[in-house]
């Protein structure tokens, strides 16, 4: 078990880039950047659903302060805070910087943005799972790598790249109209109206819950076929 000051810790490391990610989405002045920024905030449904038993079967540090704990099993509030920042911020990042991308590599930006999310996921568990212990995986040893299923890289990578194509959809779907500007006129962005508004974090919102839910389809065909798990104290 990780020590309580350790637990606490990552719970303020979690807020503080959770605030970091709002500030910055909130200065983008873009419905569907909070949108999909909203959408990560609230991915905990899918983590409860990630960490039953029939999936990545994983216990937390019972010093988790609980978003909410149900037959002794708990979902922390570090979690929620956890997507936002993991998949939430580094999403919107790449999609307002699409262009770029598209100019750099073309069609492939697809598959270094795959990579990039692939790598991070080691990057960032491992050293919470093998060093800080603030989670366990209840699976075999051969389907870990340092405490953490090998499956979840590229799980992280798909996961990564859908969220990223969805969000590129909602923004092209629900921008709001921009009008151009007569020659000689001095450019005057124009009010964004509340139907405009509200469109925009509906769909950034629901690009990224739809992308964890085609890429949890999948994943659980993974499971359904390797079904990798060992005896945990979780009740489901």
């Amino acid at each position: 078990m990780a020590s309580t000051l350790t637990v606490r810790l990552f719970e303020l490391l979690c807020l503080v880039l959770w605030i970091a990610g709002l500030r910055w989405v909130r200065g983008t002045r873009h419905p569907v950047y909070a949108g999909a920024y909203l959408g990560s905030t609230l991915l905990f449904g899918f983590d409860w659903i990630f960490n039953s038993n029939w999936m990545f079967r994983v216990e937390f540090d019972p010093k988790f302060i609980d978003l909410w704990r149900m037959h002794g099993v708990s979902e922390p509030l570090a979690m929620a805070l956890n997507y936002a920042f993991y998949f939430g911020a580094p999403v919107v990042l790449l999609v307002h910087f699409r262009e770029r991308i598209d100019r750099r590599f073309g069609a492939r930006g697809y598959l270094v943005i795959f990579l990039l999310g692939a790598a991070a996921l080691p990057v960032f568990e491992i050293p919470m799972v093998r060093w800080l212990k603030l989670w366990t995986y209840y699976q075999s040893p051969g389907y870990l790598l340092g405490g953490v299923p090998w499956s979840n890289i590229w799980y992280s990578g798909v996961l990564t790249v859908t969220c990223y194509a969805a969000t590129r959809l909602a923004v092209r779907w629900a921008s709001p109209v921009r009008q151009a500007v007569p020659a000689g006129r001095v450019a005057v962005s124009p009010e964004i109206t509340a139907d405009d508004r509200w469109k925009g974090v509906l769909i950034g919102a629901a690009g990224i819950w739809a992308a964890f839910y085609v890429s949890t389809l999948f994943q659980i065909v993974w499971y359904a076929l390797t079904q990798p798990w060992i005896a945990t104290p979780r009740p489901f």
